[in-house]
């Protein structure tokens, strides 16, 4: 009953909270008082049967006389031979003093102590009541927090802390949107031969082929355990026979990735999440009377499909992300039939796809919004879609904003633009923003580049840093099914692609939403040997989820580049601190420590705010020393910019633009300056550069990238020379790029 008490937010000052305060302030007194009671019952219980032994064994009469209390020092047993006594030595009776016969037996250490807590701990209680009360909290937020308290106060240690926001995304999604996914499954007889065959596929063992070889379903061996789309209907009878209702209900607690156990009366099925299908989560508005947003776009069909042979164009603002959502949009638009043109005033379907990571990119989104507006207030037919991050974090907002606008969607929904094109086409503006598991893609990307791809493997952040607005529009992690992953990367490299980049907001929490769970080294060590790949990279690294096995992974698997993405954000550990990065200055040094002794020639990439609220000059300065001791070889540098929905937004400690701007300009001309000692080191060096594009201020120049993903320019016709490694002899060197001349044959 004390543990209640330990929530300071019954000691505030409201109604609720005082009331609360006050019934388990009068409980716990009266109960004291009881043990009180019971105390005193014990020690007056002891007296009256230590008397009534004394008075059996003595002979005396229960009438006594005091004692000088010196006399209580005397020995209380002699031996049983002592003549003053007159008793025989084999009577057994302990001699007791004439001294001791008027002596009270001690009360018991037990009851003592209950006394004495029953007089302190009201003490105690009303001290601590009156230290919560003056806690120093404002007013406003003490009665906030009163308001919150339950009737009931959980006890701390029987439950687990709740998150203060969701972590998975099966805790922010209506399950009823899901309408079918895609398993395989090997059957079993028990549960031990279940979990053992969970372990050898945690390990890296392929479920087809252990299907193959262990599972009890004849009719889904020799396909590896296939059995297709699974709904909750019992309609399906072929299905049902396969995967009884039991085994399938279990499925909706999960998501693709999964590999977990359900019973059935067949057995016990080992299923294998490949991919699932949702509807469509939208709201829907009527259009409005204003010129421009009265009418649908006339070339996009009820379907969905264009009337005509429209053109679109896909705007990309942001972040690699970004750019490999508008390659994933772009290929749903070419299925439908839609043709790319260059042109953005020309084109009949404009896809802008957003970012908001800082203010000044977010403003160039209704900067591109506003001529396009005007386009379509003069009667063009012309169709606007808002994609990414201002979208999710927008919504229905930009619709009244901007009512020209024809479709607002989140990421989740990248691979259903045709479907909401669709919508579009019955004659409503639509805004897609909720929360959705991320199907794989039916249509394939069209890739900016033929020699460089971009590959998802998660989605979504969970961090939730002070200052960042990513995890409100990009949702929760989910983690792609690594054998997705690595079915692209074959695809790839079958395609003639040399070099993948691994993408994902926070990469080294791949695999910690599944279950069960996995590591991003683990999906290296699974996807780095694909034929035909001949560099992989992967970003954006976390400092506090970076493991040593990532390091060790890159200096052990050949096709992993040597280059680290791993933000510091800044070079104390106040700051970081208020960040809520969740690590500190020697942290990420132990990481960089590492990277240096293992891959001693890796490029160090880094990312780096500056003005951070709160953020003082000494503060700064010790950001400065991370950088010179670190030796970066590029670095990203941002002034603070306060974003929507975070808190780092509403401190009152905001630095003042002109010493933000003086900031960043310090650690620019700081990072130039490390940046141009670290490309000395490839002076003379003969190095292979794999040729992506024509040098376009030098027609004559082709350029490509070293393994460590420095641009490289020479001389070369990059008809013969585009896609491939060739050797090239470094005769200059940049802070961020280097020029050479052919060395050898390129292959």
């Amino acid at each position: 009953f004390f543990r209640p008490m330990q929530d300071p937010r019954l000691l505030l000052p409201s109604t609720e909270g005082s009331a609360r305060h006050g019934q388990l302030y009068k409980g716990a007194c009266a109960m004291l008082a009881a043990v009180a009671v019971v105390a005193l019952l014990g020690s007056a219980t002891s007296r009256s049967a230590s008397q009534s032994l004394h008075q059996v064994q003595v002979g005396q009469p229960t009438t006594h006389k005091v004692v000088p209390r010196p006399q209580l020092r005397m020995p209380l047993r002699r031996p049983t031979s002592d003549p003053q006594m007159g008793l025989e030595a084999s009577s057994g009776i302990p001699f007791v003093s004439t001294a001791i016969e008027a002596r009270q037996e001690p009360t018991p250490l037990w009851i003592r102590g209950l006394t004495l807590m029953a007089a302190a701990l009201p003490v105690g209680l009303f001290l601590r009541a009156r230290r919560h009360r003056t806690s120093g909290q404002p007013a406003a937020i003490r009665w906030t927090m009163a308001a919150t308290v339950d009737a009931e106060v959980p006890n701390p240690k029987r439950q687990k802390p709740q998150k203060p926001w969701p972590t998975l995304i099966q805790e922010t999604l209506d399950k009823q949107t899901v309408q079918a996914f895609r398993v395989r499954h090997i059957v079993v007889a028990n549960d031990e031969l279940a979990n053992m065959t969970r372990q050898d596929i945690q390990k890296g063992i392929d479920f087809s082929a252990l299907a193959g070889m262990v599972s009890d379903c004849q009719e889904t061996r020799e396909s590896g355990g296939e059995v297709g789309w699974v709904t909750l209907d019992d309609k399906h009878e072929a299905v049902g026979a396969l995967l009884p209702r039991a085994a399938r209900e279990e499925i909706w607690n999960h998501k693709p990735g999964d590999v977990f156990c359900a019973e059935s009366e067949r057995g016990v099925h080992v299923i294998h999440i490949e991919d699932v299908m949702m509807s469509l989560s939208t709201s829907k508005q009527k259009r409005g009377r204003m010129p421009g947003a009265e009418s649908k776009p006339g070339f996009i069909g009820e379907d969905g499909m264009p009337v005509k042979e429209p053109t679109y164009h896909v705007m990309t603002m942001g972040c690699q992300m970004n750019v490999a959502d508008s390659e994933r949009m772009s290929g749903v638009l070419d299925d439908l039939g839609y043709k790319e043109t260059q042109d953005k005033d020309a084109a009949s379907l404009l896809v802008i796809n957003t970012c908001t990571i800082r203010d000044h990119a977010e403003q160039k989104v209704y900067s591109a919004l506003g001529k396009h507006a005007v386009r379509k207030r003069k009667g063009e037919d012309v169709g606007i879609v808002v994609a990414g991050c201002v979208a999710q974090q927008e919504g229905a907002k930009l619709l009244r904003r901007v009512p020209e606008v024809d479709l607002v969607m989140g990421p989740q929904y990248v691979n259903r633009l045709g479907d909401l094109l669709e919508e579009v086409g019955s004659g409503a503006q639509v805004v897609a923003t909720d929360p959705s598991l991320i199907s794989e893609d039916i249509s394939k990307p069209k890739r900016g580049s033929a020699i460089q791809a971009w590959v998802n493997v998660i989605y979504g952040c969970n961090e939730h840093c002070t200052y960042c607005v990513v995890p409100g529009v990009r949702g929760v992690e989910q983690s792609r099914p690594k054998e997705s992953i690595r079915k692209e990367i074959e695809e790839l490299a079958a395609a003639g692609y040399r070099e993948i980049t691994l993408l994902g907001q926070n990469i080294d929490a791949y695999g910690r939403d599944m279950n069960p769970r996995t590591t991003f080294a683990d999906l290296l060590h699974y996807v780095g040997d694909v034929p035909g790949i001949e560099r992989m990279k992967f970003v954006t690294s976390h400092p506090r989820y970076m493991s040593e096995r990532v390091v060790d992974a890159v200096a052990t698997i050949p096709a992993l580049s040597e280059v680290f993405y791993v933000p510091f954000q800044s070079g104390d550990d106040e700051v970081l601190r208020r960040m809520r990065r969740g690590y500190s200055v020697a942290t990420y040094m132990r990481i960089i420590d590492r990277i240096k002794r293992l891959v001693p020639d890796a490029a160090i990439c880094g990312d780096v705010i500056v003005g951070f609220p709160g953020e003082t000059d000494d503060q700064f300065e010790r950001t400065l020393d991370l950088i010179r001791n670190v030796g970066f070889d590029s670095l990203n540098a941002y002034a603070y910019s306060p974003r929507p929905n975070t808190e780092a937004a509403l401190w009152e400690e905001q630095v003042p633009e002109d010493v933000k701007s003086d900031r960043l300009q310090k650690v620019m001309r700081l990072g130039m300056q490390v940046a141009q000692k670290r490309s000395n080191r490839y002076m003379g060096r003969v190095m292979d550069i794999l040729v992506e594009d024509v040098n376009m201020k030098q027609p004559n120049q082709v350029t490509g990238r070293n393994r460590q993903n420095r641009p490289v320019f020479f001389e070369g016709d990059i008809e013969q020379l585009k896609g491939k490694l060739v050797p090239v002899r470094i005769t200059e060197c940049r802070p961020y790029s280097l020029s050479g001349m052919q060395e050898g044959e390129p292959y």
